[in-house]
């Protein structure tokens, strides 16, 4: 036993206990836990631009892997070939879309959008197709043709916002804006005082006029109005038979209202009467006779 842990033994053993200490450091330093069991999946990109190795592989936020390796598919010209290094657990559904997602600090993360629908799962090895997200600074690089062309446009735009600033009637207007405001304030207080002194007095008024047509209300809610109406009914009803009495030829009133010969008669009575009083006004002696013996 002696003779096999020889010198030569123990040196070569440190060696190969040191290459293993360093390659597991190395992978640690890259965020990879060589003693967790994960699944290995292909994604092919067009473009890993920013991407690098140990870069999150995310699901809804969460962090699920990372990316192992990258290398370039020289069978497939314009490919680029990257391995993720995925919990053990995580299982992909077919049909399930691996983005490429670029930040405006230029880091670059892979997001997995996980498709509900099926119920079929890519196994560890499979290669799938990565989409690259278009990032915001490639939005402005399509913009900036647009902005050059809004360049001169806004040149004029403050030409003519710095000739507006420097008319004086902007000095003018501005001058009668702050004395409407002024006497905007002093209106302010004026309706404040009357809120404050007035209207205390108004709405103490307006409660004691409430308070009395309430009591009117009621006073008028405790009359007899019941009875009342019947009796104005009944004289309505009386008053509507007497005129029928009236407007009758069956009774005296009605005879004396309605009946035409007596009319006549009645006139022509008192046309008689008047003309003896007048005969008797001018020919007195016709009619009195005075004796004294």
């Amino acid at each position: 036993m002696k003779k096999f842990f020889t010198k030569e033994v123990k040196i070569a053993l440190s060696v190969i206990l040191s290459l293993i200490v360093l390659y597991v450091g190395i992978q640690f330093l890259k965020g990879i836990n060589v003693m967790k069991p994960a699944n290995h999946y292909y994604v092919t990109f067009n473009n890993v631009q920013d991407l690098m190795v140990s870069s999150p592989v995310t699901v809804e936020g969460f962090k699920v892997g990372l990316v192992h390796e990258m290398q370039y598919d020289y069978e497939n010209n314009g490919q680029v070939r990257v391995m993720l290094n995925l919990d053990k657990q995580l299982r992909i559904p077919k049909g399930s879309k691996i983005i490429l997602s670029k930040s405006l600090l230029g880091n670059a993360s892979i997001i997995i959008e996980m498709n509900p629908y099926v119920s079929e799962y890519y196994s560890s090895g499979d290669v799938i197709e990565g989409i690259v997200e278009s990032g915001m600074l490639n939005n402005v690089s399509a913009m900036i043709p647009q902005i050059e062309a809004l360049i001169p446009k806004l040149d004029s735009i403050l030409t003519g916002v710095q000739t507006l600033v420097n008319d004086p009637a902007l000095a003018t207007s501005i001058g009668r804006l702050d004395n409407i405001t002024a006497d905007l304030a002093a209106s302010s207080q004026s309706l404040s005082r009357v809120m404050r002194n007035d209207v205390p007095a108004v709405l103490s008024t307006a409660n004691t006029i409430l308070c009395r047509v309430d009591t009117f209300a009621t006073t008028l809610n405790n009359l007899p109005l019941q009875s009342t109406l019947a009796s104005v009914n009944g004289i309505a009803g009386n008053l509507e038979l007497t005129t029928a009495r009236l407007n009758a030829t069956d009774n005296t009133l009605g005879l004396l209202l309605n009946d035409r010969y007596l009319y006549d008669r009645l006139t022509g009575t008192v046309g008689s009467l008047d003309s003896l009083l007048i005969d008797i006004r001018l020919r007195p002696k016709r009619y009195v006779h005075f004796s004294i013996f």
